[in-house]
């Protein structure tokens, strides 16, 4: 408490630096073609900033927010003054400037401000002015302090984290269904059916310029959201032309020295076949064998592309860019696999490896045509994904005879493939009227090839495969499949008739319109034994194949049935259909420079079917699992500014949560630990969302502020264990009430910033320390009241609801020469939350709090050049899940992530 309390008022006494803008642009000959004029000198005039324009005619200058003159001259070339440039603090002001001869006569040159929303500074500033409460994190932000995906980017910010095991972030405690994610601002399908949001992970650095986070509802915004709207924001070209290529690799410390065990008939790309490689049960025809693929360690490899032109067509002109990525990775860890009965009584006891290679490939295309004020973008990506899990464990699982030990493989691909195709477009229509038109198509296409999960008794000396059941020695196929079309049309109409009123008063109006249909289908294929049968574990393909088929040593059969059932290679399936119908309108409206409100309001018609047809139930039995509803959710925002620099806001509305497609689907997905399935009786929850912030701004890029929210949850909807299924979690209406209150302090100070002398080297330098704390205090209940549940207490707090959330990092950027070196400390803590609420006897499940440190570090080389270094998860906690006990906690699981070491290469063209 000391330390943290020193940095503080070190953070609250460390002076201010002066705001700065830049001004850019390219220098061209207007009588040869506009060919670039290089070595061309630009002045503001009256000052001592300037620049030389190079090779290429590019030329950039840093400079105090302020109005000036910009005097450009070469030898031979007509001097060219251009009055009134705006240099606007955190923002780029292009000047494009076409030089003539001595002689000629030179036309109208245009001024073009834009906003960078990769630089902190930059959206420090955006969200100072913007109308409602946003957190964002950019491009900069990320490199500095060695962020790999979007995933990585929003744990950055003050109320998110990330639980062991599950994919997507928690926000102010709330988890993947109480959240929205978007691209451009429009709906993202999900890579897996058991999250209604795709995977972050999906989107490296490489591709965002910025990620925004909207804890805040707005008329603008899915009403089906709860803790934030997660915004990822494509990076384009910036300037006339861009070439950039980068180069890494690295090793995770857990990996050396360990001979690595991945899957046969997966590859280095991870490019799987879902096709089912049987239809006859009476032939063994898996193309793939049991035995692992086993060879040394490679280290991790990454390599990116990216670049694109200007193509100036009269007038207006075209941006092209494209990128490509690959990346892969090793992982190893030991980890312990236990769980117990109602009563304590511990029945399952396992120690094993664990095994994970991923890979991942982008492309990414982007046509920006831009003409007058108006512009036109078509974005295409694809994005692929393949995670590998090879995992041996041997221990006890509910021995039935003294001595009984078992060993378990479990072999599991998931191989995703991520379409987006967006249309993005803004026309000024007139001085006051504005329209935006989006619209997505966006396809999904994942499986799980071939899953191998088998479990060998040992009894009487010698192994043998589990008689217990066909299901323990099983291998499993599923595909997921989605489209996803979406259509957004916002008119936005200014009152303000006078160019001298800043002051904001317009109104937007919207419609949007999405659908998106869902196919889920898996096969599974069990071994049944009727007598014990010796196998070795080391070659169990000799057990496993068509000899002992034909020996009659085991079935081979599927969910359905064996050979005899004609509908044996049905698969179980289950198939959603929704479609969403919104309007919205929004008004904002500022009555003097420091009182600002925003009201809103939305009506969304919603209309969802799940068909099923699956392990546990039918919907031609059971019926139909429909949700068809209509909600009017207003909303309201106020912003009142104390002075310049201190800001108080106000958000008050209500939105909704609705049960995703596998949540209410009821098939049962097995694991290592758990199994979990769905529940059609799913109800949608109702939510209140208040929020109270202060914001601080001393000066550039600097930012303190204090957020309070609260939030009031009706139905709330959590995983809950049913033990008398054998371990498995399903989701419940857990009670009639859920609460969620809570803090959030942030704070961005830089502690020095000092020039650095010229000393001939004709560039702008600068050492700069700067520091980043975020600390969140959660405190969530919800009443347990379903009587079949049975629950363990009367109340508990919110699964994934860390009550305590900390993030602090420190940066220091300065000069070797002309090679700018930055260095960066990032710090996260989350403390102990609820994994799993438990019923029937059961007590929580929770996830231990962890600790995690990085040290990342750059350096350029040249002019163009970069290394980098990053060192991540240093501390190498505990990853655990634990059982609440009367005296002492059981832990259910435990292995440590390692810590991984990269080296990286980049170099701008």
């Amino acid at each position: 408490m000391k330390k943290l309390f020193f940095i503080f008022i070190l953070f609250l006494s460390a002076f201010a630096t002066a705001q700065s803008g830049k001004v850019s642009g390219l220098i061209t000959d207007k009588d040869f073609d506009n060919e670039s004029v290089a070595f061309a000198s630009i002045q503001l005039k009256g000052t001592s900033l300037g620049a030389q324009s190079d090779m290429d005619g590019y030329y950039s200058i840093v400079a105090p927010a302020g109005t000036y003159t910009l005097v450009v001259t070469f030898v031979g070339m007509q001097t060219v003054e251009i009055t009134d440039v705006k240099i606007v603090s955190g923002s780029i002001t292009k000047v494009d400037v076409p030089m003539t001869a001595e002689a000629a006569t030179l036309g109208t040159i245009e001024i073009i401000a834009t906003k960078s929303r990769e630089s902190q500074e930059a959206l420090i500033q955006e969200k100072k002015n913007a109308v409602t409460i946003v957190q964002s994190i950019g491009a900069e932000e990320l490199s500095q302090k060695g962020v790999s995906d979007a995933e990585g980017a929003v744990t950055k910010v003050s109320g998110i984290s990330k639980q062991a095991g599950v994919k997507n972030v928690f926000v102010r405690g709330l988890g993947d269904r109480y959240n929205s994610t978007t691209l451009n601002g429009l709906p993202l399908p999900s890579d897996d059916p058991e999250y209604k949001n795709i995977s972050l992970d999906f989107f490296g650095s490489d591709l965002l310029e910025s990620v925004d986070i909207n804890k805040v509802f707005t008329s603008g915004i899915t009403g089906d959201n709860a803790g934030a709207n997660i915004n990822i924001d494509l990076k384009g070209l910036k300037g006339r032309s861009a070439l950039e290529v980068g180069l890494s690799s690295g090793v995770n410390t857990q990996t050396i020295g360990e001979d690595f065990k991945g899957i046969d008939g997966e590859g280095f790309f991870g490019f799987s076949d879902a096709d089912l490689p049987v239809n006859n049960l009476r032939l063994y025809s898996f193309e793939n064998q049991l035995a692992p693929n086993v060879s040394s360690t490679s280290p991790n490899v990454g390599f990116s592309i990216a670049g694109g032109k200007r193509i100036d067509i009269g007038d207006n002109y075209l941006n092209v860019y494209g990128l490509l990525t690959f990346d892969n990775g090793y992982k190893f860890a030991e980890r312990q696999v236990q769980n117990t009965t109602s009563n304590g009584t511990l029945y399952f006891d396992v120690e094993g490896e664990k095994y994970d290679y991923e890979t991942s490939q982008i492309a990414m295309a982007d046509l920006d045509y831009r003409f007058g004020k108006n512009n036109i973008e078509f974005i295409s990506s694809y994005i692929h994904k393949n995670s590998q899990s090879f995992q041996e464990y041997e221990g006890v699982n509910n021995p039935e005879q003294e001595g009984d030990r078992v060993f378990v493989r479990r072999q599991q691909t998931n191989n995703n493939n991520l379409y987006v195709n967006q249309l993005l477009s803004h026309f000024e229509l007139s001085d006051r009227i504005d329209l935006d038109v989006k619209a997505s198509f966006n396809a999904i296409r994942g499986s799980e090839p071939d899953r191998r999960s088998f479990e060998y008794l040992l009894r009487d000396g010698f192994y043998s495969p589990n008689i217990d059941s066909g299901g323990n020695n099983q291998r499993y196929f599923s595909e997921v499949q989605e489209n996803d079309y979406n259509g957004i049309a916002n008119l936005k109409y200014n009152f303000n008739t006078s160019e001298e009123d800043e002051r904001a008063h317009y109104i937007t109006l919207g419609a949007e319109y999405r659908t998106t249909h869902h196919v889920f289908k898996a096969t599974t294929f069990n071994h049944t034994f009727d007598t014990r049968i010796a196998v070795d574990i080391n070659d169990t393909d000799a057990i496993y194949n068509q000899q002992s088929i034909n020996a009659g040593n085991f079935r081979l059969e599927t969910g359905r049935g064996s050979a005899l059932n004609p509908n044996a290679f049905d698969p179980f399936y289950y198939i959603g259909d929704k479609t969403t119908i919104a309007g919205q309108v929004n008004y904002v409206k500022a009555f003097s420079d420091k009182f600002l409100i925003n009201v809103g309001g939305r009506f969304e018609n919603i209309d969802q079917e799940v068909e099923f047809n699956t392990n546990i139930a039918r919907s031609s039995i059971d019926g139909v699992s429909t949700i068809k509803e209509s909600f009017f959710l207003p909303s309201l925002g106020m912003k009142f500014n104390i002075n310049e620099d201190n800001i108080i806001r106000l958000g008050a509305s209500q939105t909704y949560m609705l049960p995703r497609f596998k949540e209410i689907a009821p098939f049962r997905y097995d694991g290592v630990q758990f199994s979990i399935q769905g529940n059609p009786d799913l109800e949608f929850s109702d939510i209140y969302n208040f929020d109270l912030a202060y914001e601080y701004y001393p000066t550039k890029g600097e930012l303190i502020s204090i957020t309070g929210f609260y939030k009031n949850i009706s139905n709330p909807v959590s995983r809950v264990e049913i033990p008398s299924a054998g371990s498995t979690l399903t989701y419940l209406n857990v009670g009639d009430n859920a609460t969620v209150l809570g803090a959030e302090f942030e704070i961005r100070k830089n502690l020095f910033v000092r020039e650095m002398p010229d000393t001939g080297l004709e560039i702008d330098r600068e050492s700069k320390l700067a520091a980043g704390f975020n600390a969140s205090y959660i405190y969530s209940k919800q009443d347990l009241e379903d009587p079949l549940a049975q629950f363990s207490e009367d109340s508990t707090e919110l699964q994934g609801a860390a009550p305590i959330l900390l993030n602090f990092d420190v940066n220091y950027n300065t000069f070797i020469g002309k090679s700018n070196v930055n260095a960066a400390v990032v710090f996260n803590y989350f403390s102990e939350r609820v994994f799993s609420v438990g019923t029937r006897g059961f007590e929580n499940i929770k996830e231990v709090g962890v600790p995690t440190l990085d040290l990342i570090g750059s350096i350029g080389v040249g002019k163009n050049g970069k290394f980098s270094l990053k060192a991540k998860n240093l501390l190498n906690p505990d990853i655990k899940l634990e059982r609440d006990g009367s005296d002492n906690n059981v832990v259910l699981s435990n292995y440590k992530r390692g810590v991984d070491i990269s080296l990286g290469y980049s170099y701008k063209f």
